[in-house]
């Protein structure tokens, strides 16, 4: 080494030594943007002018988020394109959007369009079309409101009021537009894409609170209970109330994973005895609508979800991350005499870079997305009551 290359060799040692810690990398932005592009394949066993199923972009988002430590805040915008065979239409509203603050212990508050604290957390299920609790509105919920979560620990809770429901915060095209929302909250009836009941009910000032306890080695394991209560006001002045319990548990040991919940609910509904269709008592089910269209719901049930998954360590290829998965869950309801509904969904899901994927074989009974009988969460024709299979393929690109 020459004289000259020591010299700029000692002169940079120099500078070195003399800049602050950390200076060699820039400070992270506390603002990240994001996103994700996603696309399906599915085939429905009941649809005969599919015999090959279809294929198309499923869903477009934008993902904003904001962490300094102590201010903290996300919001997603989504787009939905449902090709012929699921319905023809598209569709794009907010997903949710909060803003909020951690505290020193690390607890925090959030006010905005945030998910319920309610249940298995963050979702109770690990396939793309998650479970009977969400169909029914008990599972990866989003309200207007503020939530407020404990500081990490073994015992952790949550606490939850919500003026407002997940609201209709965007556009679609040939849809009802009060169910133009990702969550599944109850909404007026819509006379040309719903059930023309003259239902006008919607949710108002609900209450949540959570508890759950971690124990185990490492915490690995979680037991915790669940409690909502809420005014349902049917649009005449005359209100009434709905109530929801649930108890959960989830778990890992080694590579396998558990979940298991129990979830009773009541809508205590007051229609008027024109405000049916079928002739069915009008007070025997609620309307629910997101994705662009209400169904009915029995006003009275329980759910009940048993998952169970496996992780398998390694690599083939690109690919890793490999988990499969068969998540069952059930709603028996407690009114009219309604049959059941069932789901199951055995699946593969596995990464490889910023790709994520999702194989899914699903079957049902009296279930609005995994069979034709899209009232089937509350009375159920007899012609459905045989089980549907779906097909469903996705691969996702997380940016």
């Amino acid at each position: 080494m020459t004289k000259r290359c020591w010299s700029g060799a000692l002169c940079a040692a120099a500078v070195l030594a003399c800049a602050p810690a950390g200076a060699e990398e820039a400070p992270k932005s506390p603002l990240s943007i994001g996103g994700a592009i996603r696309f399906n394949y599915v085939y429905k066993n009941w649809q005969a002018a599919h015999p090959r199923g279809f294929f198309g972009l499923d869903t477009a988002r934008l993902d904003v988020n904001y962490d300094d430590g102590q201010v903290i805040g996300s919001a997603q915008y989504r787009y939905n394109n449902f090709p012929e065979g699921q319905g023809d239409y598209t569709q794009h509203f907010l997903h949710h959007g909060w803003i909020g603050v951690r505290f020193a212990d690390k607890s925090a508050i959030h006010v905005g369009l945030d998910k319920i604290p309610f249940g298995l957390l963050p979702f109770a299920s690990n396939n793309f079309y998650e479970s009977m609790a969400f169909y029914t509105g008990f599972e990866d919920m989003y309200d207007l409101g503020v939530t407020y979560s404990s500081k990490p620990g073994p015992v952790e809770w949550q606490l939850g009021f919500y003026p407002r429901d997940g609201g209709s915060y965007g556009g679609s095209s040939n849809t009802a537009g009060a169910s133009n929302r990702y969550s599944f909250n109850i909404v007026p009836d819509d006379g040309a894409q719903g059930y023309a009941t003259g239902q006008k009910d919607s949710e108002r000032n609900t209450l949540v609170a959570r508890t759950a306890w971690r124990f185990g080695p490492d915490g690995k394991q979680e037991a915790g209970i669940s409690g909502l209560t809420g005014e349902i006001r049917n649009g005449a002045g005359d209100n009434s109330r709905r109530n929801a319990l649930a108890i959960h548990y989830k778990g890992a040991y080694g590579p396998v994973g558990v979940m298991l919940e129990a979830l009773r609910y009541s809508y205590h509904t007051r229609h008027a005895a024109s405000q049916t269709y079928g002739g069915l008592d009008p007070n025997s089910f609620v309307m629910l609508g997101a994705f662009g269209y209400p169904y009915p719901v029995a006003s009275k049930g329980d759910i009940f979800v048993a998952n169970i998954s496996y992780d398998i360590a390694g690599v083939v290829g690109p690919f890793t991350g490999f988990k499969v998965y068969n998540d069952y869950s059930v709603l028996s309801k407690r009114v009219g005499n309604y049959h059941g509904s069932a789901q199951n969904v055995t699946g593969l899901s596995f990464s490889s870079g910023k790709w994520y994927f999702y194989a899914d074989y699903m079957f049902g009974k009296h279930q609005p997305y995994m069979t034709p009988d899209f009232g089937g969460l509350a009375s159920a024709a007899s012609k459905y009551d045989g089980v549907s299979h779906r097909i469903n393929l996705q691969a996702g690109y997380y940016f």
